[in-house]
């Protein structure tokens, strides 16, 4: 984050009475997962169907790991870097880059090949193959290639919808609180949810997030607890944009038995 990030944010924080806690504790604090995580070294190869190359004097490359089943993931860009990110903290259970490979006709009767840039399957069971380009990349042709590629059941077996998606949906901002909530599902400790969430239950109309953390010793633990209840869907920000400290928040409302 760059230094007027930083006293951008001081200033809101302080403007609207939330003031982050800097102090330096005396002893370390640890997250207490109530699920230990288990690390399997090294990662898996990557299932792709192509390997981009692996430094690029226009686009980041990346090489993260897949949590959902420990393997790595070849990124060729910051925008699908981000992209990823989104999806995960969203109701994904399997995902897959720079997959499928398709062959589909054009409209002079031309055969070409595709490789979409990712592939997910959503917990409803749904499967859809993404393709992640800038906003100035979605032209006319490629609209007519995803719909040759649909028309020609060239997906059947593969996913159940064809999609794409810009900057516009994976955005920094999207992606930084994407982080937030796949760090907190790591860092996850159930009583500290369960008092959050009773917490919740004492609030009425929008509250500060920072508000929610006031008074507390070590604030990281209900931090983590807060970003689950967002995960779950039990607070969520009231504009959109980064969930600071100064943010409005509201509480929604839970069927029973809805929560994770």
């Amino acid at each position: 984050m760059r230094p007027e990030h930083h006293i951008k944010r001081f200033l809101l924080e302080t403007r609207h009475g939330v003031r982050s806690d800097y102090r330096i504790p005396e002893q370390t604090t640890y997250l207490r997962p109530s699920v230990q995580e288990t690390f399997e070294q090294p990662p898996r190869p990557s299932c792709a169907t192509r390997r981009p190359s692996d430094k690029s004097p226009f686009n980041t490359r990346a090489r993260p790991v897949n949590p959902l089943n420990h393997t790595e993931m070849l990124m060729e860009s910051s925008l699908e870097h981000r992209f990823n990110a989104i999806m995960l903290a969203k109701d994904v259970v399997e995902m897959r880059e720079q997959w499928p490979r398709v062959t589909y006709i054009d409209h002079t009767g031309k055969k070409h090949e595709h490789i979409f840039d990712l592939w997910v399957r959503k917990r409803s069971g749904k499967r859809v193959s993404i393709a992640v380009k800038p906003s100035g990349k979605i032209t006319r042709d490629f609209i007519d290639m995803l719909a040759a590629i649909w028309d020609q059941g060239c997906l059947d077996g593969i996913a159940d919808d064809v999609s794409f998606a810009t900057q516009h949906f994976a955005s920094e901002t999207a992606a930084a609180n994407a982080d937030w909530i796949l760090f907190a599902r790591r860092g996850r400790n159930d009583e500290d949810v369960e008092e959050a969430r009773e917490l919740l239950q004492t609030v009425t109309g929008h509250v500060r997030f920072g508000e929610l953390m006031k008074g507390l010793d070590v604030q990281a633990h209900r931090r983590i607890a807060l970003w689950c209840l967002i995960d779950e869907g039990s607070l969520r920000p009231v504009d959109h944009g980064p969930i600071e400290d100064y943010s409005l928040m509201e509480v929604v409302p839970q069927p029973e038995g809805c929560c994770r």
